[in-house]
């Protein structure tokens, strides 16, 4: 059986499900709105769970929410929102109104509904997540994904100037932590390389979930370290009748960074269409040391998407687009010398939902394909102001996936889904310093994951993966023997079980152990060559085997209406974890640093502990810590490459309801603790704050502080010429959104 009919076969399903389906009707949606009850405005991203049914939703961007067909009954609906009190109400479905639910302002953060985490939406958790909705996502504005999940627990980021910085998750980097967009890998190659920058411009984000520790249940090779889950709204789900729209504004001081956002919805009984554009445009960074060369960015995104919906189906098709021009701090001292990428990305993306009436009850099925390039352009500018370009590397990835899922109506305390999974892509290399050859590769998953109810107190999942990955590696001009190429193929199994513990509304525990896998990718299989857009000449292993991983995540959380405090204990033991290493020699005629792929056996361990509790009625403050420990488990036991230090966070903020206002503090550890030929860093202490006021009718301004004394620090996780270039000095942010 080929790909295409395995997709085939999918999309059958789905019309025999809307045929034996077409008798129910369209009037038994159980959908409504989620408003401030200070100003009347939506609450976008709020998450509403019916007790009776064990079912979770997120609220759109306009804060509706839809669960689709509900059968007739009285339910009660517990709603939460970050900022606001939990609210509990009892409706009878159908309802004779709309159902508009109205949430109080509150100074602690209520709890969330993490989808990204289990195929139920269930507010059970089984290891530490976290969500950010829209209101939380402008007040941490900033040009890439990296600098604005910066900060959060157990969340780093690696830095190479601005438009590159990607999240970093207890001390795992790169293809160990899964970046997709709505549930489907995104296609892009951040995951690749310290210069590759996360193909989605941030201003399209409506929600972003994080869930810290290995998913590689759900979502297989590169979750091995966690998953950041990005929802963007260009394809309409839930949707209400009426015309709606957005427009924003984000503008920064350290980079003269302005940035734009248009975007309008409009809505019928069956049908809807939405699209956006997105324009950023900014200079180079400022340090306290002066400007660092090289830094600035320019962006234009588009997308647009139409839905569609009858009776108990909808479906939704969206296209979106980048274009992304960025420099690269790659060689700061050579003043007439630079490097800059051009990326272009083109994605196609396709979500439909299904409610029946037969022990499946609900079916989604995704369809993601990506069309992904960019160059590596070294630019060289001469005193007559000729300038000569050439062409380094260049990359062409095309990747089509798909998930279907199938969840399974409760049977007896038992109730789960099964999912399926396809994945295939191709990348083409050239340029005059290609990195390595051409790969093809697919894999096919399944898994089944179940969660039991054992009695009030105790819930457990558990669940199984089984993936077939294949690697075809092809020639290209600079890698043309086929003989020193070797296919690969892996039968790989992963599984995970959890037990969440709640004996009272305000103590949660949750223990999960899963093993999880990664499979080396093609750049550490065949690297060697002068990468010098990320300064570095890369030596790759093709011996190198996949890393499996016995990860152990723990965590406690306490809650009442003053304070909200959460430990969370982790662990996770590697077998051949590879270690990018810098070997402490220099390719003399590029001038670049050796960094090699070496395989070893490893251990990660560290904990997370973060507490908000409120002083009054507008007063609120939080403090938090963070540290990971990473070693080998063998030999010397040296320390593992670019392992970020202990972190202390302090925040207070009043907050009134239509003014609010706070200073932040973070405290940085020197980090000693350093691989062979890696250099420390010193610790550092940054001050900041943050502002904003809510206008009504959905117009909010948010103003941000960064770097307040402009500190002049080395940052342990920035690849900029050995970190000797100090990080970005003082920032003002403005952001400005109306909702309409």
């Amino acid at each position: 059986m080929n790909h295409f009919t395995i997709l085939a076969v999918m999309l059958l399903l789905f019309v025999l499900g809307i045929y034996e389906s077409s008798a129910i009707g369209t009037d038994q949606n159980l959908k409504g709105d989620v408003i401030s009850a200070a100003t009347g405005d939506a609450i976008p991203g709020a998450t509403i769970f019916i007790e009776e049914l064990e079912r979770g939703t997120v609220a759109d961007s306009e804060g509706r929410f839809n669960f689709g067909i509900v059968s007739p009954g009285t339910f009660t609906l517990t709603v939460r929102s970050v900022g606001f009190t939990t609210t509990t109400r009892v409706i009878v479905h159908p309802a004779d109104e709309a159902i508009k639910i109205e949430l109080q302002l509150s100074v602690l953060r209520a709890d969330d509904i993490i989808v990204t985490s289990s195929p139920l939406g269930r507010n059970i958790q089984y290891q530490p997540a976290q969500a950010f909705n829209a209101v939380m996502l402008q007040q941490k504005a900033a040009p890439s994904l990296g600098e604005m999940l910066d900060g959060s627990p157990g969340i780093t980021t690696r830095s190479f100037g601005s438009a590159p910085a990607r999240p970093v998750i207890r001390g795992f980097d790169g293809d160990r932590v899964l970046v997709m967009q709505n549930g489907e890998r995104m296609g892009d190659l951040s995951s690749t390389a310290v210069d590759h920058a996360v193909a989605l411009d941030p201003l399209s984000m409506d929600r972003v979930e994080v869930v810290r520790g290995p998913a590689s249940l759900l979502y297989g090779s590169s979750a091995i370290g966690g998953v950041v889950n990005l929802f963007s709204n260009d394809m309409p789900r839930g949707w209400e009748k009426g015309t709606r729209g957005s427009i924003a504004s984000h503008v920064a001081t350290v980079n003269n960074m302005g940035a734009g956002l248009v975007r309008a919805q409009y809505g019928g009984s069956k049908f809807a269409a939405t699209g956006r554009v997105i324009y950023r445009n900014g200079g180079d960074l400022m340090t306290p040391e002066g400007r660092l060369p090289d830094t600035a960015i320019n962006n234009f995104s588009y997308g647009s998407g139409l839905g569609y919906r009858f009776g108990e189906f909808e479906t939704g098709l969206a296209i979106s687009g980048m274009n992304y021009t960025y420099g690269l701090p790659e060689a700061i001292d050579e003043l007439n010398e630079s490097i800059e990428i051009r990326m272009n990305r083109t994605n196609i993306q396709s979500i439909s939902t299904l409610k029946m009436d037969h022990f499946f009850d609900h079916a989604e099925l995704r369809i993601h394909y990506s069309d992904y390039g960019h160059d590596e352009i070294e630019i060289e500018r001469f005193q007559d102001g000729l300038i000569e370009e050439d062409l380094e590397i260049s990359f062409a990835q095309q990747t089509i996936s798909s998930s279907l899922v199938l969840r399974h109506r409760p049977v007896g305390a038992l109730e789960g889904a099964l999912g399926f999974s396809f994945n295939h892509s191709q990348i083409a290399v050239g340029g005059a310093e290609a990195l390595t050859p051409n790969a093809d590769g697919y894999f096919l998953a399944g898994y089944i994951y179940e969660e039991i109810r054992l009695n009030n107190f105790f819930t457990v999942k558990t669940g199984m993966r089984m993936e077939w990955k294949e690697t075809f590696v092809k020639t290209n001009e600079l890698f043309p023997d086929a003989d020193a190429f070797e296919d690969r193929s892996d039968l790989i199994f992963s599984g995970a079980f959890g037990i969440n513990y709640s004996p009272t509304a305000r103590w949660t525990a949750g223990l999960q152990v899963a093993r999880a896998y990664r499979t080396p990718t093609i750049e550490e299989l065949y690297s060697f060559a002068p990468h010098a857009a990320a300064g570095s000449f890369d030596i790759g292993d093709p011996a190198l085997e996949n890393e499996f991983s016995i990860g152990t995540d723990a965590f406690v959380e306490y809650r009442t209406d003053h304070l909200q405090t959460q430990l969370s204990l982790f662990a996770n033991r590697i077998d051949n974890f590879v270690d990018f290493s810098p070997t402490g020699e220099i390719h003399m005629p590029s001038g670049l640093p050796f960094f090699e792929y070496v395989s070893k056996d490893a251990i990660l361990y560290g904990f997370e502990f973060s507490t908000n509790f409120a002083i009054s009625d507008l007063l609120s403050g939080g403090i938090g810590f963070d540290y990971v420990r990473g070693h080998e488990r063998t030999g010397d036991q040296n320390d593992l490459t670019f392992m970020p230090p202990f972190r202390i966070h302090l925040q207070f903020q009043a907050d009134n309801g239509t003014f609010w206002a706070g200073p932040r503090l973070r405290i940085v550890n020197k980090q000693e603790r350093v691989a062979p030929n890696e250099g420390p860093t010193p610790g550092y202490l940054l001050i900041g704050a943050d502002a904003g006021y809510r206008f009504g009718h959905g117009l909010t301004l948010s103003l941000r502080l960064d770097n307040l004394l402009n500190e002049r620090y080395r940052d342990h996780l920035s690849r900029v010429e050995n970190r000797d270039a100090p990080m970005p000095g003082r920032n003002f942010n403005m952001m400005l959104r109306w909702d309409f």
